[in-house]
């Protein structure tokens, strides 16, 4: 089992919790034990992934890496040299989680509910996989820990479909499934020997989808429980302190941030109505029904493809000129978009695929990212009658404002990313970081 006596390092995620709402929370006076781990750490802004979404973001802090060197691109991604697309489950990631490269120097791991885990993979201590995990036994690694897991009643996720029943509904479940949450973080990390802990509250990210515009309008009923919550959550983590000796290196963070969500701009409807993109069929079921001379497509969330000739299958844009030509004509006309209530713009940033992107699967990196300003959510429906829309989510991830904490003070780096946080949990146990991973170490041990 190697050597266990010496450091020892805990993650705890709150999944989409925006350092903004952190500092007002504390304000609040909501979160009495984040607010006392304050005084022995440092609490900062940090950066996502491009795009801001879970699948991406936290395989890039178990790996280290950008999606190039990782391989996943989205919640959905599209096979290579085809217009189908599949989901990538931990089978598809083309990097070595941190717990692997920890295994190396006899390091054990319990990992609980890191999203893209599924299905559980041989690792050296325990695993229980988080969103999107369908069966608990392929959840799990090892397969003993299945009973305990049934007997304290856990829960894999927040059973969101709810809502359309009622909200309270839904709230109810937001707690139970904290409470199992909290109850298994708790259970493993004092009956198991471990040298690495992480565990994840993925709630967070599921109750900002559906109640954060609750809080920021202040709602008389929706407004308190959401606060109630984060009251909740700050209690797990006192219980899972008491569990810490002084020793340990303590890091919380966020996989990205949150705002209101104020309308979803569908990408396909404004190529289309600009003359980038044409279907055979009206409407169009699938991306395979693109249409001769179709010059982009977009998938989740504001990922552009140029329909590149000897890439993709109906590929009509040369290579080189053209591709650059079609690429900067792009970048130029999105960047107009407006609102049309607001009259102000939609779009924050375009970043081109080589600014954000290296590794050896460049080539399934999507042309261009648009990273919009707060409050559009950007689409990659395939067929849409209008550019604007909303479903039934109030609150959407944003790129900028995650949060990191460290129990040192001395945090070296300026801007922080969270492919930092692996590198910081390597040197944590005095491990050098792989030369190929992206984040860098940036705390300075006392």
């Amino acid at each position: 089992m190697g050597n266990h006596t010496g450091k020892k390092t805990v993650v705890i995620g709150l999944d989409g919790t925006p350092y903004s709402l952190i500092l007002k929370l504390l304000q609040l006076g909501i979160c009495p034990n984040i607010s006392k781990l304050l005084s022995a750490g440092a609490l900062r802004e940090m950066k996502s992934t491009h795009p801001a979404v879970s699948s991406v973001a936290w395989t890039s802090f178990m790996t280290g890496k950008n999606p190039a060197k990782h391989g996943i691109f989205g919640f959905m991604d599209r096979i290579p040299n085809t217009y189908d697309m599949y989901y990538p489950n931990s089978k598809h990631i083309q990097s070595k989680p941190i717990w692997d490269i920890l295994r190396n120097y006899n390091k054990r791991s319990v990992v609980i509910n890191v999203p893209s885990t599924y299905p559980a993979l041989e690792m050296n201590g325990i695993l229980i996989a988080g969103f999107v995990a369908i069966d608990l036994a392929r959840a799990s690694f090892p397969n003993t820990i299945v009973p305990a897991l049934k007997e304290m009643g856990y829960k894999i996720d927040v059973e969101t479909q709810l809502i359309h029943e009622s909200k309270d509904k839904l709230f109810d479940d937001l707690f139970l499934t904290l409470e199992k949450r909290t109850q298994a973080i708790l259970h493993f990390m004092k009956s198991e020997v471990w040298d690495l802990f992480v565990g994840i509250f993925t709630e967070t990210d599921r109750l900002h989808h559906f109640f954060w515009e609750f809080m920021e309008s202040n709602d008389q009923k929706y407004g308190p429980l959401f606060l109630n919550y984060y009251k909740t959550i700050d209690a797990s983590v006192g219980k899972i302190m008491e569990n810490i000796d002084n020793n340990t290196t303590l890091i919380l963070l966020s996989d990205h941030g949150f705002c209101t969500l104020r309308q979803e701009i569908y990408i396909n409807h404004w190529l289309k109505g600009e003359g980038f993109l044409n279907f055979k069929t009206n409407p169009p079921k699938s991306l395979s029904d693109i249409g001769n001379g179709s010059k982009a497509y977009c998938l989740d969330p504001g990922r552009i493809y140029i329909n590149l000739k000897g890439r993709e299958p109906n590929g009509c844009v040369e290579p080189g000129n053209d591709y650059e030509q079609v690429r900067n004509t792009l970048i130029t006309k999105l960047a107009e978009i407006k609102d049309p209530a607001t009259k102000t713009n939609i779009i924050d940033r375009i970043h081109r695929r080589e600014e954000i992107y290296q590794g050896k699967f460049f080539d399934r990196a999507p042309d261009l990212v648009i990273e919009p300003k707060h409050g559009y959510d950007l689409k990659g429906a395939i067929y849409k009658e209008s550019l604007l829309g909303k479903g039934v989510f109030s609150g959407m991830h944003t790129y900028d404002d995650a949060f990191v904490y460290v129990n040192h003070k001395n945090i070296t780096k300026q801007s922080l990313e969270i492919t930092d946080v692996t590198a910081t949990i390597l040197n944590s146990f005095d491990i050098p970081i792989p030369g190929d991973m992206d984040g860098k170490n940036f705390i300075k041990w006392n």
